[in-house]
């Protein structure tokens, strides 16, 4: 597949050699043409360029989400009374880790919480 960005190029020389045989012939029709031209091939060029950007990033976000996807799955959590444990260590909020692959450690509730649970994720809050 060529490179959009080198046949952007090619177009915009052609354009300005077309131009430039243009001056010899005084038709005003074809400079104006020539110049929409130029403009549009330009703005194409930009346009791809803001393209490239996007693709890089999502092809890096896509990367990261692939990590952490493949992370996930090979260290599947164990339940235990209070949340998930991993690797034997534990409680760790099962909230956060369902909606948002987060592992957040649970310390023990103190005060006046400790009667809605034994354990408040210091995260999202939850209680169990």
């Amino acid at each position: 597949m060529p490179d959009i960005f080198s046949s952007l190029q090619v177009a915009l020389d052609i354009s300005k050699k077309l131009r430039a045989l243009s001056e010899k012939v005084k038709d005003a029709e074809i400079k104006m043409l020539l110049a929409d031209l130029q403009s549009e091939l330009a703005d194409m060029k930009l346009e791809a360029a803001g393209l490239k950007e996007r693709l890089a990033t999502l092809t890096e976000k896509n990367a990261e989400l692939v990590s952490q996807l493949e992370s996930r799955s090979s260290d599947a959590p164990e339940m235990m009374p209070g949340g998930y444990k991993f690797a034997g260590v534990g409680p760790y909020c099962a909230s956060c880790f369902e909606t948002s692959g987060k592992k957040v450690q649970l310390p023990r509730s103190v005060g006046i919480h400790a009667h809605f649970g034994a354990w408040t994720c210091p995260v999202c809050k939850n209680h169990s």
